[in-house]
């Protein structure tokens, strides 16, 4: 498989804050400190650990023009990714995900997010194509498929996108953070690959009318839990880390080096393996992408 792939979806400017304790084990006074700025959300991390990988990554996002939204265009091409189809204009749309990394009342690990906007708002705000104009003229325009598309958010203009390139013989690839509504579903009949965790989707069982598509379940630690087309679920163990910092982007870890292992020519099960080898090193570092930056 070609190494190219088209995504869009959930790019947020992640900011990460690690809450400090001066008198441990006393919970206050406490510090917080802002660590890191930097893009984030699913696609916008998938996008930017399949670059690293050697992938030629194209996000597609309609960014505001503010000095949070540039950043993530900037960010964006430091990983690698070719921002061809990024724009940063009055009419599109930032959101800043603020982390804090934190002690609960007994003194484990925990982490608190907050979302919000350029300006202050405490709203995020997206804009993905338009299905009635931008995304078809976006189709139209595209001189090449990629060999995977990968969407996030089941909006119209997204679904359109991955309806075109599905037809055209893209793999697509797509990561609800629920299935739920009838988007969600018209997503998952569009889709090839459809990745969700047991938390945010516990009912599998709607996948039974789907014989032609491999689901993906995600269940922490204990690993996942997958069904080939038609098959029944199997699972593939989890790897322990003993030095865990922060499981925030675990899963597009293992969703990249998936979509990665598959183009390599793995089959389903031993790519779901190496996937969860390498998710299971990124919890060792801070913030969602770590890893990516060694």
């Amino acid at each position: 498989m070609e190494k190219t792939i088209i995504g869009t979806g959930i790019l947020n400017l992640e900011i990460i804050v690690v809450r400090e304790y001066p008198k441990l084990p006393a919970m206050r006074p406490f510090v917080d400190k802002e660590v890191l700025q930097e893009v984030g959300g699913t696609c916008g991390n998938v996008m930017c650990m399949l670059a690293t990988m050697g992938w030629k990554a194209l996000p597609v996002a309609c960014l505001d023009d503010s000095a949070e939204g540039l950043k993530i265009t900037e960010d964006l091409k430091s990983f690698g990714c070719d921002c061809t189809y990024v724009s940063n204009r009055a009419g599109g749309g930032t959101t800043l995900l603020r982390c804090t990394h934190k002690k609960d009342p007994d003194g484990h690990h925990v982490m608190s997010v907050r979302a919000g906007s350029p300006g202050g708002s405490r709203f995020p705000k997206r804009h993905f194509l338009r299905a009635r104009d931008e995304a078809p003229e976006f189709l139209s325009a595209l001189k090449s498929t990629p060999a995977v598309f990968f969407f996030d958010d089941p909006a119209a203009g997204n679904r359109a996108l991955a309806r075109g390139l599905r037809e055209r013989g893209a793999l697509v690839y797509f990561e609800p953070s629920k299935v739920a509504t009838n988007a969600d579903l018209e997503a998952v009949g569009l889709s090839d690959i459809i990745k969700f965790s047991d938390e945010n989707v516990p009912d599998v069982s709607f996948a039974d009318a789907y014989p032609d598509k491999v689901f993906i379940q995600t269940t922490g630690p204990d690993g996942v839990r997958i069904k080939e087309k038609g098959g029944a679920w199997y699972v593939i163990e989890g790897v322990k880390n003993s030095s865990v910092v922060d499981t925030e982007g675990a899963g597009d870890t293992f969703t990249s080096a998936l979509i990665n292992a598959l183009a390599d020519g793995m089959a389903m099960a031993d790519a779901a393996r190496e996937a969860m080898r390498m998710a299971s090193r990124s919890v060792g570092f801070l913030g969602s992408k770590g890893m990516f930056r060694q």
